[in-house]
């Protein structure tokens, strides 16, 4: 049974806001997170397989780093990439779209027919120059604090066979949502269809990633 996370304590979440500035501030500076896993590897090309694409919806607000994850293990399988800022993937594989897809979105090959957990293994608000230098002053890190994401519960579904998936990451102030779509090219345009989910143990508040059973 998956447990509700519990409201951070407000010592500790006075910590946060100074934690999520430097590391905002590394990014910035083109540092990565510290990374535990490897770098995701696409499935052979003979291989069954589907696409997915992860989109950030409001990446100049906020970073999302992006990870598959084992949820009975509760373990970071692979790192696929960082979306929001000024993040940039260039790989493409073909993906429906009715309109150029954001830079900071990420498309990659996934294995068909068994179950993907795909989701932000950290969250953090972009900050701007003048917040990185002040990020020691009580009322910056109290305005970070507003702009904090919620948890983000990271659900599990199972690609089909030569489909396509966009999984919408929304972040706003205390709200996160991992949503996954089914594009199918209807006569309007793109459709985006909703997908059967499970839950995961997979939860992600700023920049930690919990297992909850």
């Amino acid at each position: 049974m998956t447990e509700r996370l519990s409201p951070v304590a407000p010592a500790a979440d006075r910590l946060r806001a100074p934690v999520a500035l430097a590391l905002a501030a590394a990014i910035a500076a083109c540092t990565a997170l510290p990374n535990t896993a490897p770098t995701y590897v696409e499935p052979p090309k003979a291989a069954p397989s589907a696409k997915v694409r992860v989109v950030n919806l409001h990446p100049f607000a906020y970073y999302a780093d992006i990870a598959v994850f084992d949820s009975p293990t509760c373990f970071t399988k692979a790192n696929l990439g960082m979306t929001g800022g000024n993040s940039h993937d260039a790989e493409r594989i073909g993906m429906l779209d009715d309109k150029p897809v954001s830079a900071a979105s990420l498309e990659r090959f996934v294995p068909a027919d068994e179950p993907l957990v795909i989701g932000p293994r950290a969250v953090f608000p972009t900050v701007t120059s003048s917040e990185i230098m002040h990020s020691l002053m009580p009322d910056t890190q109290a305005e970070v604090r507003t702009r904090q994401a919620g948890v983000c519960k990271v659900p599990s579904f199972v690609p089909r066979l030569n489909e396509q998936y966009e999984v919408v990451v929304d972040l706003t102030p205390a709200h996160c949502t991992v949503t996954p779509f089914h594009l199918v090219r209807g006569d309007g345009g793109v459709k985006r269809e909703p997908v059967e989910t499970t839950p995961s143990l997979i939860s992600t508040y700023e920049f930690d990633m919990r297992c909850f059973r």
